[in-house]
């Protein structure tokens, strides 16, 4: 079995060679690269193994639990990530995180975040944010399982197991 060695944590973790071109069971590397911007957003080979790795650990997972998942933003050039405004220090830029949505409506963010804490999925950060998207996102080293809610006006608030679980 070929396949790849990706650090997540401090933990080397193996993620089998897809033979079917794509980036995870359910994600393909079109929907997990995708921009509106115009601009060039090609993932290289070392953000392509990220991008891998969040969808082994952490979308696959999420779409087995919640149903049909919608990328609106996965990996993000700095020039992309620069255009839409992204955080400097932007995961995204890495290939190590992914906003996402349902399909069809069928679940919440906060939904997303109650799937994050019932699998037991590590990850550095899972954002609610109010616009009804979450982001996902890994860390090279140390993976703060941090849970933020993002209103649309305001600072990103702390959240713990509890106000997910009861959805405040």
């Amino acid at each position: 079995h070929a396949g790849e060695a990706a650090d997540s944590g401090g933990v080397l973790m193996y993620i089998p060679v897809r033979l079917d071109g794509k980036a995870g069971d359910f994600f393909t590397w079109d929907e997990l690269s995708r921009t509106g911007t115009g601009l060039k957003n090609k993932p290289s080979d070392f953000h392509r193994t990220n991008l891998r790795l969040v969808c082994h650990q952490l979308l696959d997972p999420l779409r087995r639990r919640l149903g049909p998942i919608r990328v609106t933003s996965g990996y993000r050039s700095l020039a992309v990530n620069t255009k839409i405004g992204g955080s400097r220090t932007s995961a995204h830029m890495k290939g190590l995180a992914a906003d996402i949505k349902s399909w069809a409506g069928d679940f919440t963010p906060m939904d997303v975040a109650r799937a994050v804490i019932e699998l037991d999925l590590k990850m550095d950060q899972c954002i609610v944010y109010e616009g009804g998207w979450c982001h996902l996102g890994l860390s090279i080293g140390r993976e703060r399982q941090q849970f933020l809610y993002k209103p649309t006006i305001g600072r990103y608030l702390p959240m713990s197991p509890k106000d997910i679980e009861t959805g405040t």
